[in-house]
């Protein structure tokens, strides 16, 4: 399955060519996972063009798919936006809120900002979150993520909390071991995130792709 590129939005021809580059260096999901969710990408822009380079974001999408071959799932772009005016800094409630307006279709819905604010802790920048709006989670990272972010919070979306198993990357508290290229989903949480996504199937929040090529 071919993943369809949509620009919105006024770009530069700079910035066009950015988001141009993003399809193909982002593939389709891996044919033989029994499970293919679509992603819409929002991009923030400034004067100097999108926050991150298309190469960021195909490594955040590479690396999700990677942890989330256990549970036989796998990510592609559905299309790509330029995010609204004044979503290059996101910090209040209210500016992830108002993201909610974009929100459609059965897909997961990805913000990328220059950079994400505490809404908790003012003084403390986030790498991302996932965000309840319109009933479902939506997600925003910061052109300052890890790159295990989006892994991390689609494990979110997918119904997991912050964990204390060493080997996760739901597992927020600094540790030296395992190290840090070794660690992903623990079993357990594999196990758990499966009834979530049934749920999200449901309730119609998602659409399982890899059914159509049947």
């Amino acid at each position: 399955m071919l993943a369809v590129l949509a620009i919105c939005g006024v770009a530069s021809a700079k910035d066009t060519a950015s988001i141009d580059a993003i399809s193909p260096l982002t593939p389709p999901c891996d044919p033989a996972r029994a499970y293919c969710f679509a992603v819409q990408l929002h991009v923030a822009q400034t004067a100097d063009g999108l926050v991150v380079p298309p190469a960021w974001i195909a490594n955040q999408l590479a690396i999700a798919n990677q942890h989330f071959a256990p549970l036989d799932v796998g990510f592609q772009i559905a299309g790509v936006q330029v995010a609204p005016p004044g979503t290059e800094h996101v910090r209040t409630r209210a500016q992830r809120n108002a993201l909610g307006s974009a929100v459609t279709g059965r897909v997961i819905h990805v913000f990328v900002t220059a950079q994400l604010e505490n809404v908790d802790q003012s003084t403390t920048p986030v790498f991302g979150v996932a965000w309840r709006v319109k009933q479902r989670k939506i997600i925003i990272l910061s052109a300052k993520s890890w790159d295990r972010t989006l892994a991390h919070e689609l494990g979110h979306v997918f119904g997991l909390p912050h964990s204390t198993y060493p080997i996760s990357i739901m597992n927020k508290t600094p540790r030296e071991e395992p190290a840090r290229e070794t660690r992903t989903f623990a079993d357990e949480e594999v196990a758990a995130m499966g009834p979530g996504m049934k749920r999200l199937l449901r309730s119609k929040v998602i659409e399982n792709l890899a059914r159509r090529r049947d």
